[in-house]
């Protein structure tokens, strides 16, 4: 046998064993960040809704680890324009959060309490923008635990395999906790968890303590029920019901979609029994978007036949919903909100560029309420994220904010249509959730709670991550993540030495 022939055979071996190597290795990593990301997405909403910092720090330790498990997964081009695109927002927000507590000496924007403090202590304290010294400690923890679930799902989403496995955790933890609120609604109505409900008594909350961020939990678990229940009958092939019976290739099938649709019956239940009026017409907008966006896919429509079903379909959920429940009763809001919108407004006038400084909401708002202001307790949260990040962090942030959420739900939009019929109720699912979350949030303060935003900021990074992924077959997008150049590929060296 030639030396030559050996010594090529030699060099093919030992890149196939680098390369099985390096294949192994890749898939490990992203089988420990799987599991480590499942982890956080499964048990944040536990401990009553992590609002507590101990939990906020551990979920984002576990999350740092899960982000550095994928930073070397490569990503596509659109991918890692997205990717850029988010880190992009987080660096602007901290910047801006690092300006409004250092003394930069800006007379006209610092805030006007340090130069009051100045006047009656003496000049002992340097002027700031923001009304803290230091940004809050939970505040700073909601920062990196929102970003970092972020770039978790999106490392995750590059993935396909992890990506299904990723949704099916996310549908059976919320069917778990969807669960356990109602039977604690039925036999412990007093009781979340170990500990006494203080409030929100007769209404569902599962492990929250507010119901509105409980019926936002289940409504994402109805859609996401929904969306796998319509993939499990839709891959049910037969026209004949007999035939579905006696064929015993149809039994889990079957099986899967009488579960699917029990668990979507289960989780719209439970967002019933929550009592809440927005996460009531968030879910249902929800679950309209993703409907749609499967009819679009399947139906060829113009865009102007797509805006007259989605009038149609909105102005009849609107209809239904204004005859069920408190929206009948109490109207679609009360008016101690708009009071407090109506003060934030009067905060950004004052403050429109850098806003008061993060995490000062709760500090402020007692200096803007005035004496005839009927509401009562305190005020802790905006009820209107958006307006509270205007509030705190001035108009272009919550500009910023506002047009990444709108981004986000137009791209996964045109991914639901044009991605290929496997896809289309996943990314549909999650475009549904996106307008749940975004919707909801202009009117209460779901994403500013760990339980829920974690989650939601998983969900979300996966579904970018997914839409911005090339049409090719799912084994051969995932063999392309694991090895970027073909000739890394142990299978491409072997039939490279064959042809030689």
């Amino acid at each position: 046998m030639p030396r030559e022939y050996l010594s090529e055979g030699r060099t093919n071996g030992r890149i196939f064993q680098s390369s099985s190597g390096r294949y192994f290795g890749l898939v490990t990593l992203r089988s420990v960040q799987l599991w480590t990301t499942s982890v956080v997405l499964a048990f944040a909403p536990l401990f009553f809704g992590s609002v507590d910092l101990v939990w906020v720090v551990c979920w984002t330790i576990v999350l740092s680890f899960a982000a550095v498990l994928g930073a070397g997964f490569p990503l596509n081009a659109q991918q890692r324009l997205i990717f850029r695109a988010a880190l992009g927002i987080y660096l602007c927000y901290a910047v801006v959060s690092a300006i409004q507590v250092l003394p930069l000496g800006l007379n006209e924007l610092n805030d006007p309490s340090w130069r009051r403090l100045n006047e009656l202590l003496g000049p002992s304290v340097n002027a700031r923008i923001s009304s803290r010294e230091k940004i809050p400690d939970l505040a700073i923890g909601h920062f990196f635990a929102f970003a970092l679930a972020f770039i978790s799902g999106f490392l995750l989403g590059t993935s396909y395999r992890s990506s299904v496995s990723l949704l099916k955790v996310a549908r059976i933890s919320i069917l778990a906790y969807a669960a356990y609120g109602l039977f604690a609604l039925v036999f412990t109505p007093t009781a979340i968890l170990w500990a006494t409900k203080s409030a929100y008594i007769g209404s569902f909350t599962t492990t929250f303590i507010n119901h509105n961020t409980a019926g936002t939990f289940a409504g994402t678990g109805l859609i996401l029920w929904a969306s796998s229940a319509l993939s499990s009958w839709q891959a049910i092939r037969t026209s004949s019901i007999r035939l579905l019976l006696l064929n015993p290739g149809y039994e889990k099938l079957l099986f899967d979609a009488l579960l699917s649709t029990a668990g979507a019956l289960v989780c719209f239940f439970a967002l019933l029994s929550s009592g809440s009026r927005g996460a009531l017409i968030s879910s249902c907008a929800g679950l309209l978007t993703f409907v749609l966006l499967m009819v679009a896919s399947r139906v060829k429509i113009g865009r102007g036949g797509l805006f007259f079903f989605a009038l149609a379909g909105a102005a009849a959920l609107f209809a239904w919903l204004l005859q069920i429940g408190r929206i009948a009763s109490q109207g679609l809001i009360d008016e101690q909100r708009w009071s407090v919108y109506e003060l934030c407004f009067q905060s950004i006038q004052r403050h429109p560029l850098f806003g008061s400084g993060a995490g000062t909401f709760e500090d402020i708002f007692p200096s803007l309420r005035p004496p005839t202001f009927f509401g009562s307790g305190v005020w802790d949260y905006a009820h209107s994220t958006i307006l509270e990040i205007a509030v705190e962090m001035g108009v272009p942030i919550a500009a910023m904010v506002a047009l990444a959420a709108l981004a986000t739900i137009i791209l996964l939009s045109r991914a639901a249509i044009q991605q290929p019929k496997s896809a289309e109720p996943k990314l549909a699912a999650i475009n549904g959730i996106a307008v749940l979350g975004f919707l909801h949030s202009l009117v209460d303060f779901s994403l500013q709670i760990p339980g829920y935003f974690i989650p939601f900021a998983i969900l979300m990074g996966l579904g970018l991550a997914r839409a911005s992924s090339s049409s090719v077959s799912n084994a051969r997008r995932d063999r392309e993540a694991a090895f970027p150049n073909q000739s890394d590929h142990p299978l491409s060296d072997r039939s490279s030495s064959i042809s030689k």
